[in-house]
């Protein structure tokens, strides 16, 4: 009976250190901060999801009416779909969804959204040679960022081991995807785009396939669901004026103007020089100030220059003077607890594109 509760007890202990597992002890850099930030009530913003697969991937089961019905319960404004090698859905398209392809390359594997911008894909899966990008970091492209499919095969005995926690965890929490983002490397990867590919803009991309449906009318049960898609992961995108057309989106989306979203993430990044504003991805005159403003708790801000943290911070609104040349953009965790300056079970929440700060 005893070693039988000792396995238990191990089993519990390590399912718990599983789910804080990413401990980081954090100095933060806080001089020179204001603690207000503002926030022009003349900017817009918008919910795009991107890298959507359909039935007219070879590897996807959802259905056109599936994604649409996804998005008006999520409040996507909208989505483009990128099926494998073919742009079947066009036959498809409403206002509100954009129709592109994945494709191989000579260079690797690359997105066309609305078959005119170019993106990058899976630019940090060294797994699969097809996935491996081999060609110029051309400006004019985009770069994925976080892609869901990377995170999993990215470490893939630690994704089975958070996927047996959150079984074990299943009577209590009823989500089989806690905490998933712990498995984005962003630090990682934002490293590795610094080095790669700084000028490219960045976005966020689902990669999400449907592998199995249970239908009994027109709107099934779909695993996984394109409505838990759009929670895990969406670009928000900025704009100076109402977004009323996909030619607006996209000439948006081309300048950059966003951060990535994990969670439902919320909050807004805007520099600001006397009466100018600028958004994620512009060109910042010098001495501009970077204003930042979170709507969530338990959060680390870290302001990056070239990738490298010069602030640190806790504060939900704040201001920063940005008096050096360089490129910077911010990246934002969420932790469960801290003790001192150790924090438990950090996670990525969001990352801006970067602003261009010049004379």
């Amino acid at each position: 009976m005893l070693p039988l509760l000792f396995v238990i007890f191990l089993i519990l202990l390590l399912s718990f250190y599983l789910d804080i597992r990413s401990v980081k002890k954090i100095k933060k850099l806080e001089k020179g901060l204001s603690d207000k930030a503002e926030i022009s009530n003349n900017i817009y913003k918008y919910n795009i999801a991107i890298h959507i697969h359909t039935q007219f991937s070879r590897d996807s089961l959802g259905k056109p009416s599936d994604i649409k019905k996804a998005m008006e319960i999520s409040s996507i404004d909208y989505a483009f779909i990128t099926d494998h090698d073919n742009d079947n859905f066009k036959f498809f398209e409403d206002e509100k969804t954009i129709t592109g392809i994945e494709k191989n390359t000579p260079s690797g594997r690359l997105l066309l959204l609305g078959n005119k911008i170019p993106v990058i894909s899976h630019p940090n899966n060294f797994e699969f040679e097809h996935y491996k990008w081999k060609g110029d970091f051309k400006e004019g492209h985009l770069y994925e960022i976080i892609n869901i499919k990377d995170a999993i095969v990215w470490n893939k005995p630690l994704t089975i081991a958070t996927l047996i926690k959150n079984i074990l965890f299943w009577p209590f929490t009823k989500n089989l995807l806690r905490k998933w983002s712990s498995l984005i490397p962003l630090e990682t990867w934002s490293k590795l785009y610094t080095e790669r590919a700084k000028r490219l803009k960045i976005i966020g991309g689902l990669d999400i396939h449907i592998k199995a449906v249970y239908q009994e009318h027109t709107h099934g049960t779909l695993i996984p669901s394109y409505i838990s898609g759009f929670r895990w992961l969406i670009n928000k995108v900025y704009s100076r004026k109402p977004i009323e057309n996909k030619e607006s989106i996209m000439e948006a989306i081309q300048n950059g103007n966003l951060y990535v979203s994990i969670n439902n993430f919320e909050g807004d990044f805007i520099c600001k020089k006397d009466d100018k504003f600028f958004l994620p991805g512009e060109i910042a005159l010098l001495n501009s100030t970077l204003n930042v403003s979170i709507k969530k708790e338990k959060t680390l801000k870290f302001v990056k220059k070239d990738s490298i943290p010069i602030k640190v911070t806790e504060k939900e609104n704040f201001s920063l003077k940005l008096s050096e040349e360089g490129f910077y953009h911010v990246e934002i965790y969420e932790y469960d607890f801290k003790i001192g300056n150790i924090y438990f079970g950090v996670r990525p929440v969001a990352i801006t594109n970067s602003f261009e700060v010049t004379k």
